[in-house]
Protein backbone atom coordinates (compact mmCIF):
# COMPACT_ATOMS: atom_id res chain seq x y z
CA UNK A 1 0.00 0.00 0.00
CA UNK A 2 3.07 2.24 0.78
CA UNK A 3 4.27 2.08 -2.44
CA UNK A 4 1.07 2.57 -4.39
CA UNK A 5 0.13 5.74 -2.46
CA UNK A 6 4.06 6.82 -3.24
CA UNK A 7 3.91 6.52 -6.56
CA UNK A 8 0.91 8.57 -6.91
CA UNK A 9 1.88 10.91 -5.35
CA UNK A 10 5.00 11.22 -7.69
CA UNK A 11 2.82 11.14 -10.03
CA UNK A 12 0.34 14.09 -9.38
CA UNK A 13 3.06 15.90 -8.80
CA UNK A 14 4.50 15.53 -12.06
CA UNK A 15 1.12 16.56 -13.48
CA UNK A 16 1.28 19.18 -11.53
CA UNK A 17 4.52 20.41 -12.26
CA UNK A 18 3.37 19.98 -16.27
CA UNK A 19 0.59 21.98 -15.68
CA UNK A 20 1.82 24.58 -14.05
CA UNK A 21 4.81 24.88 -16.96
CA UNK A 22 1.90 24.69 -19.78
CA UNK A 23 -0.08 27.50 -17.74
CA UNK A 24 2.80 29.48 -17.57
CA UNK A 25 3.92 28.91 -21.62
CA UNK A 26 0.43 29.72 -22.65
CA UNK A 27 1.02 33.01 -20.32
CA UNK A 28 4.20 33.52 -21.53
CA UNK A 29 3.63 33.51 -25.13
CA UNK A 30 0.06 35.85 -24.76
CA UNK A 31 2.17 38.10 -23.15
CA UNK A 32 4.59 38.20 -26.17
CA UNK A 33 1.26 37.63 -28.55
CA UNK A 34 0.17 41.22 -26.51
CA UNK A 35 3.71 42.94 -27.15
CA UNK A 36 3.92 42.04 -30.45
CA UNK A 37 0.30 43.16 -31.25
CA UNK A 38 1.53 46.43 -29.57
CA UNK A 39 4.24 46.74 -31.43
CA UNK A 40 3.04 45.39 -35.06
CA UNK A 41 -0.12 47.68 -34.88
CA UNK A 42 1.45 48.88 -37.73
CA UNK A 43 1.26 52.52 -35.64
CA UNK A 44 4.74 54.71 -34.98
CA UNK A 45 4.66 58.21 -32.50
CA UNK A 46 5.11 61.10 -34.92
CA UNK A 47 7.81 63.60 -32.86
CA UNK A 48 7.96 66.47 -36.40
CA UNK A 49 6.52 68.89 -37.79
CA UNK A 50 2.95 68.72 -38.40
CA UNK A 51 2.15 70.57 -42.03
CA UNK A 52 -0.80 72.59 -43.30
CA UNK A 53 -1.85 73.97 -46.48
CA UNK A 54 -4.91 75.83 -47.90
CA UNK A 55 -6.68 76.66 -51.30
CA UNK A 56 -9.37 78.51 -52.02
CA UNK A 57 -12.52 77.38 -54.16
CA UNK A 58 -11.58 76.07 -56.98
CA UNK A 59 -11.93 77.18 -60.77
CA UNK A 60 -13.33 74.47 -62.80
CA UNK A 61 -13.76 76.35 -66.04
CA UNK A 62 -10.35 78.05 -67.14
CA UNK A 63 -12.32 79.32 -70.22
CA UNK A 64 -14.50 81.73 -68.51
CA UNK A 65 -12.37 82.19 -64.92
CA UNK A 66 -9.39 83.42 -67.38
CA UNK A 67 -11.25 85.43 -70.22
CA UNK A 68 -10.01 88.63 -71.04
CA UNK A 69 -13.26 89.78 -69.56
CA UNK A 70 -13.76 88.37 -66.62
CA UNK A 71 -12.55 91.50 -64.15
CA UNK A 72 -12.02 88.36 -61.46
CA UNK A 73 -9.42 87.12 -63.89
CA UNK A 74 -6.44 88.24 -61.85
CA UNK A 75 -7.65 87.19 -58.55
CA UNK A 76 -8.48 83.44 -59.84
CA UNK A 77 -4.86 83.18 -61.18
CA UNK A 78 -3.43 84.11 -58.63
CA UNK A 79 -5.37 82.74 -55.28
CA UNK A 80 -7.27 79.73 -56.70
CA UNK A 81 -5.97 76.59 -58.15
CA UNK A 82 -7.84 74.68 -60.96
CA UNK A 83 -9.77 71.41 -60.31
CA UNK A 84 -7.53 69.63 -62.35
CA UNK A 85 -4.54 71.49 -60.11
CA UNK A 86 -6.30 70.14 -56.85
CA UNK A 87 -6.67 66.89 -58.24
CA UNK A 88 -3.17 66.45 -59.19
CA UNK A 89 -2.27 67.85 -55.46
CA UNK A 90 -3.74 65.41 -54.11
CA UNK A 91 -1.75 62.70 -56.11
CA UNK A 92 1.28 63.91 -55.34
CA UNK A 93 0.28 64.34 -51.58
CA UNK A 94 -0.73 60.84 -51.35
CA UNK A 95 2.57 59.23 -53.32
CA UNK A 96 4.84 61.56 -51.22
CA UNK A 97 3.25 59.82 -48.05
CA UNK A 98 1.24 62.49 -46.59
CA UNK A 99 -2.32 61.40 -44.58
CA UNK A 100 -4.91 64.03 -43.59
CA UNK A 101 -5.66 64.64 -39.92
CA UNK A 102 -8.13 66.80 -38.37
CA UNK A 103 -7.30 69.93 -37.24
CA UNK A 104 -8.58 69.09 -33.95
CA UNK A 105 -5.95 66.08 -33.89
CA UNK A 106 -3.28 68.42 -34.63
CA UNK A 107 -3.82 70.81 -31.71
CA UNK A 108 -5.49 68.69 -29.24
CA UNK A 109 -1.25 68.16 -27.64
CA UNK A 110 -2.08 64.24 -27.24
CA UNK A 111 0.61 61.83 -28.67
CA UNK A 112 0.24 61.47 -32.74
CA UNK A 113 0.45 58.05 -33.83
CA UNK A 114 0.26 57.53 -37.69
CA UNK A 115 1.00 54.43 -40.21
CA UNK A 116 4.66 53.75 -40.23
CA UNK A 117 6.23 56.14 -42.97
CA UNK A 118 3.75 58.08 -42.93
CA UNK A 119 3.49 61.92 -42.51
CA UNK A 120 0.73 64.29 -41.23
CA UNK A 121 -1.23 66.68 -43.23
CA UNK A 122 -3.84 69.45 -42.51
CA UNK A 123 -6.18 70.96 -44.91
CA UNK A 124 -8.37 73.99 -44.66
CA UNK A 125 -10.30 75.55 -47.62
CA UNK A 126 -10.84 79.40 -47.35
CA UNK A 127 -13.93 81.39 -48.09
CA UNK A 128 -16.23 78.85 -49.82
CA UNK A 129 -18.80 81.10 -50.54
CA UNK A 130 -19.36 80.99 -54.19
CA UNK A 131 -20.77 84.61 -54.98
CA UNK A 132 -19.38 85.06 -58.31
CA UNK A 133 -22.15 83.72 -61.26
CA UNK A 134 -21.09 81.95 -64.18
CA UNK A 135 -17.50 82.80 -63.99
CA UNK A 136 -15.86 79.46 -63.67
CA UNK A 137 -16.44 78.54 -60.24
CA UNK A 138 -19.17 76.23 -59.23
CA UNK A 139 -22.54 77.54 -57.58
CA UNK A 140 -22.97 74.81 -54.49
CA UNK A 141 -22.06 72.02 -53.00
CA UNK A 142 -25.26 69.91 -52.50
CA UNK A 143 -26.08 66.03 -50.96
CA UNK A 144 -27.13 64.06 -53.58
CA UNK A 145 -27.84 60.23 -53.20
CA UNK A 146 -25.67 59.67 -50.11
CA UNK A 147 -22.64 61.76 -51.68
CA UNK A 148 -21.55 65.15 -51.58
CA UNK A 149 -21.14 66.67 -54.78
CA UNK A 150 -20.70 70.11 -56.40
CA UNK A 151 -23.71 72.03 -58.31
CA UNK A 152 -23.80 74.48 -61.50
CA UNK A 153 -26.51 75.89 -63.42
CA UNK A 154 -23.98 77.15 -66.15
CA UNK A 155 -22.41 73.40 -67.52
CA UNK A 156 -24.14 70.23 -69.35
CA UNK A 157 -23.30 68.58 -66.60
CA UNK A 158 -25.31 70.61 -63.44
CA UNK A 159 -24.06 67.82 -61.04
CA UNK A 160 -20.35 66.08 -60.46
CA UNK A 161 -18.22 65.24 -58.21
CA UNK A 162 -15.03 67.03 -60.04
CA UNK A 163 -15.30 70.24 -59.70
CA UNK A 164 -14.78 71.79 -56.25
CA UNK A 165 -12.01 70.55 -53.30
CA UNK A 166 -14.89 69.14 -51.52
CA UNK A 167 -16.48 66.36 -54.08
CA UNK A 168 -12.64 65.96 -55.30
CA UNK A 169 -11.35 65.11 -51.99
CA UNK A 170 -14.55 62.93 -51.49
CA UNK A 171 -13.75 60.95 -54.09
CA UNK A 172 -10.40 60.54 -53.73
CA UNK A 173 -10.90 59.62 -50.17
CA UNK A 174 -13.07 56.93 -51.08
CA UNK A 175 -10.34 55.52 -53.62
CA UNK A 176 -7.37 56.18 -51.22
CA UNK A 177 -9.02 55.94 -47.75
CA UNK A 178 -5.67 55.18 -46.00
CA UNK A 179 -5.15 59.12 -47.29
CA UNK A 180 -8.08 60.17 -44.23
CA UNK A 181 -6.04 59.02 -40.91
CA UNK A 182 -8.45 57.98 -38.29
CA UNK A 183 -11.59 59.95 -40.39
CA UNK A 184 -9.24 63.73 -41.11
CA UNK A 185 -11.01 66.08 -43.45
CA UNK A 186 -10.32 69.57 -44.14
CA UNK A 187 -11.85 72.90 -42.01
CA UNK A 188 -14.14 74.91 -44.15
CA UNK A 189 -13.43 78.30 -43.15
CA UNK A 190 -16.61 80.46 -44.35
CA UNK A 191 -17.89 84.05 -44.01
CA UNK A 192 -21.45 85.23 -44.15
CA UNK A 193 -21.68 88.80 -45.79
CA UNK A 194 -22.40 86.47 -48.84
CA UNK A 195 -23.65 83.35 -47.63
CA UNK A 196 -21.75 80.42 -46.89
CA UNK A 197 -21.46 77.18 -49.83
CA UNK A 198 -23.43 78.90 -52.31
CA UNK A 199 -26.32 79.17 -49.35
CA UNK A 200 -27.75 82.83 -49.23
CA UNK A 201 -28.06 82.56 -45.28
CA UNK A 202 -27.92 86.18 -43.86
CA UNK A 203 -29.75 89.85 -44.79
CA UNK A 204 -26.30 91.27 -46.81
CA UNK A 205 -27.61 88.31 -48.98
CA UNK A 206 -29.62 90.65 -50.48
CA UNK A 207 -32.49 87.99 -50.98
CA UNK A 208 -36.03 87.14 -50.16
CA UNK A 209 -36.91 86.26 -46.47
CA UNK A 210 -38.36 83.28 -48.26
CA UNK A 211 -35.13 82.03 -49.81
CA UNK A 212 -32.98 82.96 -46.63
CA UNK A 213 -34.93 80.73 -44.70
CA UNK A 214 -35.08 77.92 -47.15
CA UNK A 215 -31.44 78.02 -47.64
CA UNK A 216 -31.05 78.06 -44.44
CA UNK A 217 -32.96 74.96 -43.66
CA UNK A 218 -30.76 73.25 -46.96
CA UNK A 219 -27.64 74.70 -45.32
CA UNK A 220 -27.70 73.34 -42.07
CA UNK A 221 -28.45 69.69 -43.52
CA UNK A 222 -26.07 69.94 -46.03
CA UNK A 223 -23.77 71.20 -42.71
CA UNK A 224 -24.65 68.06 -40.63
CA UNK A 225 -24.01 65.60 -43.16
CA UNK A 226 -20.47 67.41 -43.67
CA UNK A 227 -19.80 66.83 -40.15
CA UNK A 228 -20.25 63.16 -39.90
CA UNK A 229 -17.76 62.92 -42.44
CA UNK A 230 -15.00 64.74 -40.10
CA UNK A 231 -15.58 67.87 -41.90
CA UNK A 232 -15.00 71.10 -39.17
CA UNK A 233 -15.52 74.65 -39.49
CA UNK A 234 -13.84 77.78 -38.54
CA UNK A 235 -15.32 81.18 -39.11
CA UNK A 236 -13.09 83.40 -42.07
CA UNK A 237 -14.54 86.79 -40.31
CA UNK A 238 -17.86 87.41 -41.42
CA UNK A 239 -17.11 90.47 -43.76
CA UNK A 240 -14.15 89.03 -44.64
CA UNK A 241 -12.21 92.10 -43.76
CA UNK A 242 -8.90 92.71 -43.24
CA UNK A 243 -7.48 92.85 -39.63
CA UNK A 244 -4.94 96.02 -40.04
CA UNK A 245 -7.71 97.78 -41.89
CA UNK A 246 -10.44 97.06 -39.64
CA UNK A 247 -11.42 99.31 -36.86
CA UNK A 248 -12.54 97.68 -33.19
CA UNK A 249 -16.31 99.05 -33.55
CA UNK A 250 -16.45 97.24 -37.09
CA UNK A 251 -14.40 93.57 -35.35
CA UNK A 252 -16.50 93.78 -33.09
CA UNK A 253 -19.80 93.96 -35.38
CA UNK A 254 -18.34 91.19 -37.61
CA UNK A 255 -18.03 88.56 -34.11
CA UNK A 256 -21.46 89.81 -33.56
CA UNK A 257 -23.21 89.26 -37.26
CA UNK A 258 -21.23 85.77 -37.22
CA UNK A 259 -22.36 84.44 -33.82
CA UNK A 260 -26.07 85.88 -35.07
CA UNK A 261 -26.40 84.40 -38.68
CA UNK A 262 -23.79 81.36 -39.07
CA UNK A 263 -22.70 80.05 -36.09
CA UNK A 264 -26.62 78.28 -35.94
CA UNK A 265 -25.33 76.73 -38.67
CA UNK A 266 -21.82 75.65 -38.73
CA UNK A 267 -22.31 75.20 -34.91
CA UNK A 268 -19.90 76.79 -31.92
CA UNK A 269 -15.85 76.85 -33.34
CA UNK A 270 -13.00 77.79 -31.61
CA UNK A 271 -11.29 78.68 -34.64
CA UNK A 272 -10.88 81.69 -36.73
CA UNK A 273 -9.07 82.11 -39.61
CA UNK A 274 -7.53 85.87 -40.70
CA UNK A 275 -8.43 86.89 -44.08
CA UNK A 276 -5.64 86.64 -45.98
CA UNK A 277 -3.38 85.84 -42.79
CA UNK A 278 -3.06 89.31 -41.95
CA UNK A 279 -3.41 89.96 -38.03
CA UNK A 280 -1.55 91.45 -35.01
CA UNK A 281 -1.67 88.67 -32.18
CA UNK A 282 -0.56 91.58 -29.56
CA UNK A 283 -2.97 94.14 -30.92
CA UNK A 284 -6.29 95.40 -28.64
CA UNK A 285 -8.55 94.04 -30.99
CA UNK A 286 -7.56 90.94 -31.31
CA UNK A 287 -8.84 90.60 -27.95
CA UNK A 288 -12.32 90.61 -29.52
CA UNK A 289 -11.63 87.67 -31.26
CA UNK A 290 -11.15 85.62 -28.05
CA UNK A 291 -13.53 87.10 -26.23
CA UNK A 292 -16.25 85.79 -28.23
CA UNK A 293 -14.44 82.66 -28.08
CA UNK A 294 -11.80 81.82 -30.64
CA UNK A 295 -8.36 80.52 -28.59
CA UNK A 296 -6.85 78.68 -32.62
CA UNK A 297 -6.14 80.98 -34.94
CA UNK A 298 -5.08 80.58 -38.79
CA UNK A 299 -2.56 82.27 -40.05
CA UNK A 300 -0.50 82.28 -43.71
CA UNK A 301 3.05 81.94 -43.48
CA UNK A 302 5.96 79.93 -42.05
CA UNK A 303 6.08 80.42 -38.41
CA UNK A 304 4.80 81.71 -35.01
CA UNK A 305 6.40 84.73 -33.45
CA UNK A 306 7.98 84.76 -30.60
CA UNK A 307 5.10 86.63 -28.95
CA UNK A 308 2.44 83.67 -30.50
CA UNK A 309 4.62 80.93 -29.06
CA UNK A 310 4.87 82.15 -25.20
CA UNK A 311 1.19 82.51 -25.48
CA UNK A 312 -0.10 78.94 -24.59
CA UNK A 313 -3.69 79.77 -24.08
CA UNK A 314 -4.10 80.71 -27.68
CA UNK A 315 -2.73 78.81 -30.66
CA UNK A 316 -1.64 80.14 -33.87
CA UNK A 317 -0.92 78.06 -37.35
CA UNK A 318 0.62 79.25 -39.78
CA UNK A 319 -0.52 77.65 -43.00
CA UNK A 320 1.47 76.98 -46.85
CA UNK A 321 -1.18 78.31 -49.86
CA UNK A 322 -1.38 76.39 -52.90
CA UNK A 323 -3.03 78.69 -55.62
CA UNK A 324 -1.40 79.67 -59.18
CA UNK A 325 1.09 82.08 -57.67
CA UNK A 326 2.56 79.56 -55.19
CA UNK A 327 2.53 76.64 -57.86
CA UNK A 328 5.09 79.55 -60.01
CA UNK A 329 6.84 80.80 -57.27
CA UNK A 330 6.99 77.96 -54.92
CA UNK A 331 8.21 75.11 -56.09
CA UNK A 332 11.75 74.31 -54.77
CA UNK A 333 9.90 75.13 -51.68
CA UNK A 334 6.68 72.76 -52.01
CA UNK A 335 8.92 70.18 -53.01
CA UNK A 336 7.83 68.15 -50.22
CA UNK A 337 4.20 68.35 -51.03
CA UNK A 338 4.48 68.21 -55.24
CA UNK A 339 5.83 68.79 -57.99
CA UNK A 340 4.31 72.27 -59.08
CA UNK A 341 5.35 72.18 -62.85
CA UNK A 342 3.72 68.48 -63.05
CA UNK A 343 0.70 69.89 -61.44
CA UNK A 344 0.06 73.66 -63.10
CA UNK A 345 -2.82 73.30 -65.53
CA UNK A 346 -1.20 75.20 -68.66
CA UNK A 347 -5.40 76.62 -69.88
CA UNK A 348 -3.49 79.67 -67.20
CA UNK A 349 -3.35 82.60 -69.16
CA UNK A 350 -0.18 83.14 -67.33
CA UNK A 351 2.66 80.29 -68.21
CA UNK A 352 4.33 78.70 -65.31
CA UNK A 353 7.73 81.03 -65.90
CA UNK A 354 5.58 83.82 -64.97
CA UNK A 355 7.01 85.20 -61.99
CA UNK A 356 4.78 87.91 -60.61
CA UNK A 357 4.13 87.51 -57.37
CA UNK A 358 0.94 88.34 -54.96
CA UNK A 359 -0.13 91.96 -55.44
Amino acid sequence: MEKSYLGFAARRRIAVAIAAAIVAACCALSMSACRVARADDGLAEYNGEIEHIFTHELVFDTAKAFAPTNKLRDCFDKDHLTAKEFGGLLDELYNNGYVLISLDRATDGATLRLPVGKKPLVMSLDDMTYDTVDRGCIDRIVYVDGKLCDFTEHAQDQITRERENITLLESFIERHPDFSFDGGRATVCVNGYNGILGYRVTPDCRVSDARMKEDTEHCKELVAVMKRLGYTFASHTYYHSYFDGTSAARLEKDCAQWKKYIEPIVGNTRVLCYPAGRHNAKSAKNGIFKRYGFDVFLCVGNSCTEYERSHKDEKYIYRKPFDGTALRLYGEQYAQFADTRAIYDNTRFRPFSYKGGYH
